[in-house]
């Protein structure tokens, strides 16, 4: 009997510290677990959108620069990248980005320009002399009051980046001066400035949307249209429209933009290098783009498209037949348009 007595001693006092041993085992879990909470606040996740697939420019481009960003904040700024239209079209995710339900992306500039008509001051025909005057405007004063006036609408721009040059691809004949395209159908966005550039040209400007575009060409519902090289060669309409000419209708930039609220309250360290690797980063996309462009002209000659080079075409003539979309558009821009003639 007094046996069995010591022998249940002997199993409470066992029970005691396994219990003891167990509620230490979990205060302990719960110390771990509030830390790693707490680190966990510590670390700004931003949720990105934009449309590029991978290899290309947009995508390529934004991955450095989120490396880099990742790099220079010691691991404070986080980024889920989503590409490939995932999220959605241009304006939906530059909605989201306005409205906060998306945090960044990156977006062609003709579409900024349903949120900030001004924008579209830089997509003027003909306006730029060369990409030097292109970079020097859009990284100077003008681009840079373009960029804050977006604020107004709470979208914070940090950057022009690049879309590219848009040249006229068509199916009927090569063009070599504005003559040529006369009574030609030329496919365009819903843009009063480009339904009158086109008009200008002697076109019948048709608007249609960009998924329709490949069909419109098979079908002859257009001749042609505006591209960038890499849109041209990576949506392979380039399959239906051989006659490429590199005229450089006018400048398509991406605007690199960030939700103004959630901009705001970022520590100001944050905010400075958001800003300056945005701007550095142009750079590097844009360079990355030209390497592309290049790589994707080789592809299309391989692949039968004519080419016709910038200095086989007659640019003042294209310049003195749009001279009446000036005329009736310019005024509205205020003097940005003299701004950006002047820019040296």
């Amino acid at each position: 009997m007094k046996g069995l007595k010591l022998f249940l001693m002997a199993i409470a006092v066992m029970s005691i510290l396994v219990l003891a041993a167990c509620g230490g085992g979990s205060e302990e879990g719960s110390n771990d677990q509030a830390e790693n909470g707490n680190e966990s606040d510590d670390v700004i996740t931003i949720k990105v959108g934009h449309i590029s697939p991978d290899g290309q420019a947009y995508a390529i481009g934004f991955e450095e620069y989120a490396n880099a960003v990742e790099e220079a904040t010691d691991g404070k700024v986080k980024f889920e990248i989503f590409g490939n239209g995932s999220l959605g079209g241009e304006r939906e995710l530059l909605e989201g980005v306005q409205l906060g339900t998306l945090d960044m992306s990156l977006i062609t500039t003709g579409v900024v320009t349903n949120f900030l008509p001004e924008i579209s001051v830089i997509e003027f025909p003909f306006l730029f002399r060369d990409l030097d005057h292109i970079y020097k405007t859009l990284d100077g004063e003008v681009g840079q009051e373009l960029l804050d006036k977006l604020s107004d609408v709470n979208i914070k721009g940090l950057a022009f980046w690049e879309n590219g040059q848009r040249h006229l691809a068509n199916s009927k004949r090569p063009i070599t001066t504005s003559e040529d395209l006369k009574g030609l159908k030329m496919r365009t966005i819903e843009s009063e400035l480009l339904l009158d550039t086109y008009r200008a040209l002697g076109t019948d400007a048709t608007p249609m949307a960009f998924p329709e575009v490949y069909g419109g060409l098979q079908q002859g519902v257009i001749d042609g249209s505006d591209f960038s090289t890499g849109v041209y060669y990576t949506t392979n309409v380039y399959e239906q429209s051989k006659h490429f000419s590199e005229v450089g209708l006018y400048y398509a930039s991406a605007t690199l933009v960030i939700n103004q609220g959630l901009y705001d309250s970022l520590p100001e360290d944050v905010q400075k290098v958001m800003d300056d690797l945005g701007k550095e980063y142009a750079q590097r996309q844009r360079q990355i783009n030209q390497d592309l462009t290049a790589e994707y002209e080789e592809n299309l000659i391989a692949d039968g498209v004519e080419i016709i080079r910038a200095e086989e075409i007659d640019i003042e003539a294209f310049r003195e037949a749009v001279q009446s979309v000036y005329d009736k558009h310019a005024d509205r821009y205020g003097d940005y348009v003299e701004r950006i003639q002047n820019v040296e």
